[in-house]
């Protein structure tokens, strides 16, 4: 008998991330109405099924809610990005066992390149492990592309968690239902021009005419058509794309209006992007600061300034000094300040740019490497921030609102969780 093995793409989603790595230390929140906050505790950004069933939006500004949050006994918590990101980084591990042709596409989403005889048990064994590996739930769609496999995971969660595309027609019947504004990379916009068109399903998207599509819209779009009609188009992505910039902001937890205040935050924010430049191996050639009171409030500032750098580094304290150097430009006193920030880019590979030829030292740039290798070393042997710079202040008090933040128990010894017996 020959074999019926042929490549479908898996995409695996992790069911209501956020919350689900709350329960997962936290039993007591299993089958109840739980939502996650957002910065500051402001928006709801993750909600349980029983949260969903109460009617409470996604989006939901916190502080209008909140009676309904306490008469409904929802459980509120603070957004805990260090053990999201952890755990995101622990369900990764486990998929990639799976297939080595993969590709995260969110924290809480990949796709997996895989050819079995099989793929309906082979997704049920994928769900299985990162459940009982990680204590994750996960839905699985697979299809013969990445845009199908989109659909069939917003079918899989509709259902029991596991959806596979067998053939045309079962495609077809799904495509019939779903609006062409709900196709992975159309949106609202196209989608609205696709209907004046005529076109208002996703099946007769796919049907429409190659030429049709071309003249009215884009080869792209033309692409997108071929993989709901199975024919793969999408680059698979075997290595992370490149950032062409990164930024790093929070909004204040109170009022912030003193330049030292700012300063301390601007320093930490700069140390946090600069150790992920250095994990990327980038090297930024300018950064923009940008400051901004509350655009709600009777007097409003804001402002931004950009800095060529004189050469490309990652060295944590030069780009501070050069942020709060731009800082210093920006600030007017007098104001209660809601946010500063980062953004740093035009990005060159560590060692393959030009150097400055006057102000190159390679002795010196030697030392600053091992200089913030040995801190990022420290940083994530022993937990972020248990080596910082003195710039980045102690007391913060300009540090966002996190009232109900749960413990970070997959990456602090000082939080592992307690078991009494």
């Amino acid at each position: 008998m020959s074999s019926t093995k042929r490549s479908n793409y898996f995409l695996i989603d992790c069911n209501q991330f956020y919350v689900s790595c709350e329960q997962v230390f936290n039993p007591k929140l299993r089958k109840k109405p739980v939502v996650v906050l957002s910065n500051n505790d402001g928006c709801v950004v993750a909600r349980s099924k029983e949260a969903k069933a109460l009617q409470i939006p996604m989006g939901a500004p916190a502080y209008q809610y909140a009676d309904i949050f306490k008469a409904q006994k929802i459980h509120v918590l603070s957004s805990n990005y260090t053990l999201y990101g952890d755990m995101s980084q622990r369900v990764m591990q486990v998929l990639s066992r799976f297939s080595p042709e993969m590709e995260e596409y969110s924290i809480d989403e990949a796709f997996l390149r895989i050819a079995d005889d099989d793929p309906v048990k082979l997704a049920k064994e994928i769900k299985r492990t990162v459940l009982k590996w990680t204590g994750i739930p996960v839905s699985i769609g697979v299809g013969p592309t990445k845009t199908l496999s989109k659909v069939a995971n917003d079918v899989a969660k509709k259902g029991d968690g596991i959806f596979t595309f067998t053939d045309s027609a079962q495609i077809d019947s799904i495509l019939e239902k779903l609006d062409v504004e709900e196709i992975w990379g159309i949106g609202g916009q196209l989608g609205a021009a696709l209907k004046k068109g005529g076109i208002e399903s996703a099946r007769a998207f796919k049907d429409a005419s190659d030429e049709w599509i071309k003249k009215r819209f884009s080869v792209t779009l033309l692409r997108t058509a071929y993989e709901l009609r199975g024919i793969p188009c999408l680059e698979w992505n075997e290595l992370p794309v490149t950032r062409k910039s990164i930024t790093c902001s929070r909004s204040f937890g109170g009022k912030v209006t003193k330049l030292k205040d700012l300063e301390e935050a601007l320093a930490s924010y700069t140390a946090t992007a600069a150790e992920k430049l250095r994990e990327e191996e980038l090297f930024p050639t300018f950064l923009t600061v940008f400051l901004a009171t509350s655009l709600f409030r009777e007097q409003s500032y804001s402002n931004s300034w950009t800095l060529t750098l004189e050469e490309p580094t990652a060295y944590t304290p030069e780009l501070t000094a050069k942020a709060t150097q731009v800082l210093r430009k920006i600030y007017r006193p007098g104001y209660i300040y809601k946010k500063v920030g980062i953004v740093m880019g035009g990005f060159f590979p560590a060692g393959h740019y030009q150097p400055d030829l006057f102000h190159t030292d390679e002795k010196q740039k030697a030392k600053q490497r091992r200089a913030m290798q040995a801190v990022d070393t420290l940083n994530q042997r022993f937990g972020d921030a248990s080596v910082r710079f003195a710039k980045e202040g102690i007391e913060k008090r300009w540090k966002m609102k996190r009232g109900n933040v749960s413990p970070r128990f997959t990456t602090s010894w000082d939080e592992l969780l307690k078991i009494e017996i």
